[in-house]
């Protein structure tokens, strides 16, 4: 609710200029040209400042949604936005610079960065702007009503927070949540932390339709089934640590699924109950060597029990503990020798008779 300070780098009047209807207007989102209009007038008539929850009222949406037109509206080359924790700078830009602006912004090479979420740093919303929010948008009054549901409780500020949050912060739509929600609840999970988590994973995978979700959440119950049933857990949902290793192995990886069952039934029979970071170690080593198929898998253990056969074939032979009784050197003996020694004696003894 940072109040915004408007400038206009050029003299006008509020009429717009045929450039920006032609061009702009057709194309952009209908709301955002009526910030733009709106907070253009407003610069130029000198009216002082306002916020981006004031310009919200005036066009009944979400506040996010006002500073979403303000950074489309600069990554176009109109304005020229400068924040601070104090304000919000406005500059409103002469429109035969702003073609110049937006080529020079599409040169720069700039790496593609997936997404990423931390909960510490959510956003937190008033008790006023919640319910602000909720008596002016009918899709927020259905996501907090289809929260108590799933929830099975009375939303407290805190649930409400972090509901709105996955819609204004994390930007997931409303009918992704709708569905999250009742996905989690129909596993049993309704606690709010947990299905966080689900939110945050499924923002940084880009999921933003009913049907991803279905897709993902399809193939992520299927996979993941499979294997905690292969771990001796048939009914338990994965714990964090076990989804970590899992969306390691799945996705990361990108190892068969076949091949991670494979892995826990040699640790069960191996070291007696599957271990997650047995496990981890043999599919990285499959993973290393390319191992793709159980063939491949059977290839690689009759490869190597063939290796340790020639080892043991070359002749070791297997070193005695020394004690007290063994700790001598043992001598050595030419019985022939000693036959012809003693021949000699008796014919030396004998010889005469």
């Amino acid at each position: 609710m940072r109040p915004i300070v408007f400038h206009a780098a050029y003299e006008t009047n509020v009429s717009l200029p045929a450039t920006f209807v032609d061009r702009y207007m057709p194309v952009c989102t209908p709301v955002y040209a009526l910030i733009y209009i709106y907070g253009l007038r407003h610069a130029l008539s000198g009216g002082g400042n306002l916020s981006t929850q004031e310009i919200g009222n005036v066009f009944n949406i979400l506040e996010t949604d006002v500073l979403n037109a303000w950074k489309y509206w600069e990554n176009e080359g109109l304005i020229k936005l400068e924040s601070n924790d104090e304000s919000l700078a406005i500059e409103f830009l002469p429109l035969e610079k702003a073609q110049e602006i937006k080529v020079e912004k599409s040169t720069e090479d700039k790496p593609v960065i997936s997404p990423k979420f931390d909960v510490s740093i959510r956003p937190q919303y008033t008790i006023e702007e919640l319910a602000f929010y909720q008596k002016q948008s009918k899709d927020i009054a259905s996501l907090f009503s289809h929260g108590e549901q799933t929830l099975g409780k009375l939303l407290t500020y805190n649930d409400m927070n972090v509901l709105f949050g996955f819609y204004d912060w994390l930007r997931l739509p409303i009918d992704v949540i709708l569905y999250m929600l009742t996905y989690c609840s129909n596993g049993d999970h309704r606690d709010l932390r947990y299905i966080e988590k689900v939110a945050l994973d499924w923002a940084e995978r880009g999921i933003n339709a009913v049907s991803d979700a279905e897709e993902y959440t399809q193939t992520f119950d299927k996979d993941f089934r499979e294997v905690m049933r292969a771990l001796g857990q048939p009914s338990a949902f994965p714990s964090v640590t076990q989804r970590k290793y899992m969306k390691k192995w799945l996705f990361e990886m990108e190892i068969p699924l076949e091949l991670i069952l494979e892995a826990c039934d040699k640790t069960a029979v191996q070291i007696g109950k599957p271990k997650l970071t047995y496990i981890d170690k043999i599919l990285a080593d499959w993973h290393k060597k390319g191992i793709k198929t159980l063939e491949e898998v059977a290839a690689d253990g009759a490869s190597w029990q063939k290796n340790e056969k020639q080892e043991r074939s070359k002749g070791k032979t297997l070193t005695m503990p020394r004690n007290r009784f063994v700790n001598f050197k043992s001598r050595e003996r030419d019985y022939e020798q000693i036959e012809r020694m003693e021949q000699e004696y008796l014919d030396k003894k004998y010889g005469g008779i």
